[in-house]
């Protein structure tokens, strides 16, 4: 969580410093008008986009003293994008991606009895919408932030349990639509997002870029189904790429 904690404090003091930012670079475009323009506002943009994630799978361990879990696990995530820009300093956005959402644990047996290893994938859709601050002309840089909702599609578990006779291997779909997940399993995925980026235009109205992208989620994987439960919630790094086409 600290990491999470500092990257928060970066990219307020990026948007708060935005307008400053904004001003210095309409005073440059004014004295050298040989910077290279990109198209005129307002205008849409749609695109691609796809890179790596890392989920910190955020569980309250008050009283799970025998499982451990990893800090964070990787993954995938890509996916397309809408854009639109009234000003060339501001632009709303609207992605839909896949996201890895992961994570790995071990299960950890009293008096030396061994540990039992689990890596569980999880695919998620997603739908960001963001307000993005620009600053530049041929190469950008943005500071974005907004919300996203989504919905968790599909999950897989693979890794060893204890039974009365050794320790059998498992690798399996998890039915996320029987009767079981559906008490158990919370499907619903929302919270915020926010990041930074760095775009540039490779040639006329094609713009490449890249983007460092926090999803915080507010959602308890898990549904109230016993007493006791260990709250359990995914914070999700994604570091991607994009290509975009202005229209």
């Amino acid at each position: 969580m600290k990491l999470v904690q500092r990257s928060s404090i970066l990219l307020w003091c990026l948007l708060l410093t935005m307008p400053v930012l904004v001003r210095a670079q309409e005073d440059s475009v004014r004295v050298n008008q040989s910077v290279a323009q990109t198209p005129r506002t307002p205008h849409f943009s749609i695109g691609v986009l796809g890179g790596l994630d890392r989920n910190y799978h955020i569980v309250d361990m008050s009283y799970m003293n025998d499982y451990s879990y990893s800090p964070y696990a990787p993954g995938r995530t890509y996916g397309v994008q809408l854009g639109y820009s009234p000003w060339k300093w501001l632009t709303f956005r609207v992605d839909g991606v896949m996201v890895d959402k992961n994570y790995y644990r071990q299960h950890m047996l009293a008096n030396g009895g061994g540990a039992y290893p689990d890596t569980t994938t999880n695919q998620y859709v997603n739908v960001p919408v963001v307000l993005m601050l620009n600053v530049g002309n041929k190469i950008r840089v943005h500071a974005f932030g907004g919300v996203y909702g989504g919905y968790w599609l599909s999950s897989h578990r693979k890794g060893r349990t204890m039974a009365v006779f050794g320790s059998p291997e498992y690798d399996e779909d998890v039915d996320l639509d029987s009767k079981e997940s559906q008490i158990k399993f919370n499907r619903k995925d929302g919270g915020f997002t926010y990041g930074v980026g760095l775009s540039g235009m490779i040639v006329k109205r094609i713009e490449i870029g890249v983007e460092a992208r926090w999803y915080y989620g507010i959602y308890d994987i898990q549904k109230e189904y016993m007493t006791f439960l260990n709250p359990r919630y995914n914070t999700t790094f994604a570091l991607q790429a994009g290509l975009s086409f202005w229209l």
